[in-house]
């Protein structure tokens, strides 16, 4: 009576229609969509071997920095450093020394060379033509000497001297006024 029908699946027979917007889209990602996989996957494999060649090119570029971090951090380095900014630094000075200043070399000469040896000179300034020294002695006799030999100068007037003593030493204040035919 009752006669048992075997049931089957069919895959050779569309599941879908054309027309139908589900079915278009599924023949799409199985006809086209794996080609645009491929490419994908394609370009994921070219920019993982590209990051080996960008990264061996950056891990030298750091390598060649470090060297001339540790070429520049040398202390002989950091001397000539500073050395060639001070000489940038005078000759600024000397450009502006020779723009609009009075070059009073042998003036500065005569009066450093009149120092006697025993006297230590700590400071000088020559400014409007009045000099003053800070001198530094041990031998009040060495200052009395050259106190006299600044008032006998003719070249200079208004000399005066003002001696304190600190422990063992003697410091003196020296100002004069270079007169203007000197």
């Amino acid at each position: 009576m009752f006669k048992k029908e075997r049931k089957s699946i069919n895959f050779l027979e569309p599941i879908t229609t054309p027309g139908d917007v589900l079915g278009n889209a599924y023949i799409w990602l199985f006809n086209i969509g794996k080609y645009l996989l491929l490419v994908v996957e394609i370009i994921v494999l070219g920019v993982f071997f590209a990051r080996f060649i960008l990264d061996k090119q950056n891990n030298d570029l750091t390598e060649s920095i470090n060297d001339k971090v540790v070429l520049l951090s040398n202390d002989a380095w950091k001397q000539n450093a500073v050395r060639f900014e001070n000489f940038q630094t005078l000759l600024v000075d000397v450009k502006k020394v020779r723009e609009g200043q009075e070059l009073q070399s042998t003036t500065v000469s005569e009066i450093l060379s009149g120092v006697p040896a025993a006297l230590h000179l700590e400071s000088f300034s020559i400014a409007k033509g009045r000099v003053s020294l800070h001198i530094v002695s041990t031998s009040l006799g060495t200052i009395k000497n050259y106190e006299f030999a600044l008032k006998q100068n003719i070249n200079y007037e208004n000399v005066t001297f003002n001696i304190t003593k600190k422990a063992e030493t003697y410091e003196v204040r020296v100002s004069f006024q270079i007169k203007d035919n000197a």
